[in-house]
């Protein structure tokens, strides 16, 4: 597979909001199996950018091959999660170029949120994560409130592999 670029602001670094302070393991950083993984506020990915690629079950993921989702009360291009609602979905952000790899370019884009940050957009849907994934390639947040879906490679809502296991958490 290829990896493209799409350039945003030279020189600036792309933080991934990841908030700690998350119950249980992933506050701990370290998941159910005893993997360890980064919960830092900011975490860097290759030298400055936002990474998206397509894990072996078909959906998008991060470099760390955490599952990125989609919320369905997002307008394309215009993320409506802030407050509480970003402490549980963190928003995808960044601050230079978006790589992928295994996706079309031409539907990588961003989105600006009311914080002034940049939100990666894919399909035109912003990118989030789920705070209760606690390894990479949980799906815990997938159908949750019936408006969180694990993001397909064209934006679109993923249909979760067979056997998946999904979890709704309460008020999302």
């Amino acid at each position: 597979m290829t990896t493209r670029h799409v350039p945003w602001s030279a020189g600036a670094v792309v933080t991934l909001v990841f908030l700690t302070g998350c119950a249980g393991a992933a506050a701990s950083g370290q998941g159910s199996s005893g993997q360890a993984y980064a919960t830092s506020e900011a975490v860097s990915e290759h030298a400055g950018h936002a990474f998206l690629k397509v894990s072996d079950t078909g959906l998008v993921v991060d470099s760390q091959g955490r599952t990125l989702y989609r919320f369905d009360e997002d307008k394309p291009s215009s993320p409506s999660c802030a407050g509480k609602c970003a402490a549980t979905w963190p928003p995808v952000t960044t601050a230079d170029e978006v790589m992928v790899e295994g996706i079309d370019q031409a539907l990588v884009g961003t989105a600006k949120r009311a914080d002034g940050t940049v939100q990666v957009t894919l399909g035109g849907w912003p990118l989030y994560r789920f705070s209760g994934d606690e390894i990479p390639g949980d799906l815990k947040g997938h159908g949750a409130g019936g408006a969180w879906f694990a993001s397909a490679p064209d934006g679109k809502k993923a249909q979760a592999p067979d056997g998946a296991p999904t979890q709704a958490p309460d008020g999302y």
